[in-house]
């Protein structure tokens, strides 16, 4: 009973640390993606993010079946949600730079054409609506 006992320690013991270390593994794999990113953000191109994006797909659903499952404790969660929130910054950044480099416009103006752009559309229905409302009236 006694050696019984202490195999399922061990047991569980070995399961625990196997589950621990398929976390460490996957969070290692995307902090090595997010240093990737930060070094090259600039230089990347569509294929690079493509084989990025695959290189981190398995360990963000390990991450996150971790969390669902409660397969983390308290300080390896907050390791956790600070890398993918950190993952999650990395790669608007780098959308960011790509918009500001595909439209020429820098983000600080991007409300202001959102704003001109936004009221552009309101005259253009505005304009609809009257030559609607006219073509109604005939």
């Amino acid at each position: 009973m006694k050696k019984l006992i202490i195999i399922g320690v061990v047991a569980v013991f070995i399961a625990g640390c196997g589950g621990a270390s398929s976390i460490d593994k996957a969070v290692a794999q995307v902090e090595k993606a997010i240093e990737k990113v930060e070094k090259n953000k600039d230089k990347m191109t569509e294929s690079d993010w493509n084989s990025l994006e695959k290189e981190v797909e398995e360990p963000l659903k390990v991450i996150a079946n971790a969390l669902e499952t409660n397969k983390v404790g308290v300080g390896q969660r907050v390791k956790v949600m600070t890398l993918v929130a950190k993952w999650t910054a990395v790669v608007m950044e780098a959308g960011f730079t790509e918009i500001e480099k595909q439209t020429g416009i820098d983000r600080e103006n991007w409300g202001n054409e959102l704003e001109k752009s936004t009221k552009d559309i309101e005259n253009a229905l505005e304009e609809i609506k009257k030559n609607a409302t006219d073509s109604i009236h005939q």
